[in-house]
Parts: C-alpha cells; sequence; structure tokens
C-alpha cells in the first residue's frame, strides 16, 4: 500500500515490470500473464 501512490495503482494485484534501469515497461491489473512474463525476459 505504501507504493500504490508512487507508481500510481490503485488495485491488487497489480503488476509492474521494469527494466535493469528502473523504467516502467509494462504494468497488468488482476491476472497474471505468465507468458508476457517469459516474453519480456528475452
Amino acid at each position: 500500500m505504501e507504493l500504490a501512490p508512487i507508481y500510481g495503482f490503485q488495485y491488487t494485484p497489480t503488476f509492474i515490470f521494469f527494466d535493469a534501469q528502473g523504467n516502467e515497461i509494462w504494468r497488468s491489473v488482476g491476472e497474471f500473464d505468465s507468458q508476457k512474463i517469459r516474453d519480456s525476459l528475452k
């Protein structure tokens, strides 16, 4: 809950994927998409 105002999300679960420099690449609210995670790690 402490990070919600910093990253601007209101609902959980919210998954936020960051690159190595700390930049947000994408976010997803609700269902966890494991294929999207795998594709992002390539």
